[in-house]
């Protein structure tokens, strides 16, 4: 008996994040951006994407400056599981906004070296498949500002927004989900 109490609440839990309790045992898929992003395929799950989502990230997660930024690693989960993790792919618009202390992410390697005394940006070749993939990136000017960075410092597959609340609000307006990622 003790043990039936003890699966049951672990049982409860699986169920409520969309898991059966096998789901561990699935292999891990990147159907859209490989080795990022790591999804398990629920076919017979409840809540399945809606093709045409239209989803604005608000990134403002921090990390290590050596490493990829997990903010964007869950971007890349993202697009994953909206083109692979489901019954069928369903096409979505990702727009996502760096700020706070996510903006120095966008940075060019030469900009984000300097700053960090690291060899080169380790977010850009991830950030380029994203841009790649078709999700867009764009980063706060004002944020940009405040860390003492400018617009020449900020990578190629970045745009510069005048701010994030310009880029979450436009994007409400225009149909966005908004999902902040702080």
């Amino acid at each position: 008996m003790r043990k039936t109490l003890k699966l049951a609440p672990l049982a409860a839990i699986a169920v409520s994040c969309g898991f059966a309790l096998g789901a561990a045992e699935q292999a891990w898929l990147h159907p859209v951006i490989e080795g990022h992003g790591a999804v398990v395929r629920l076919p017979e799950a409840a809540d399945q994407p809606v093709d045409g989502s239209k989803i604005c990230v608000d990134v403002t997660q921090g990390g290590p400056s050596d490493r990829i930024n997990p903010a964007i690693e869950k971007l890349a989960r993202y697009l994953n599981i909206y083109l692979g993790a489901g019954r069928t792919p369903a096409t979505v618009r990702i727009s996502a906004v760096l700020h706070g202390d996510a903006a120095l992410v966008a940075l060019n390697d030469e900009a984000y070296a300097r700053r960090f005394n690291v060899a080169e940006n380790p977010n850009l070749p991830l950030i380029r498949r994203l841009r790649q993939a078709g999700v867009e990136l764009l980063v706060c000017g004002q944020a940009l500002a405040h860390k003492q960075a400018n617009s020449a410092d900020v990578a190629t597959d970045v745009q510069v927004a005048v701010s994030a609340l310009t880029v979450n609000v436009n994007r409400q307006r225009a149909g966005f989900a908004y999902i902040p990622l702080h």
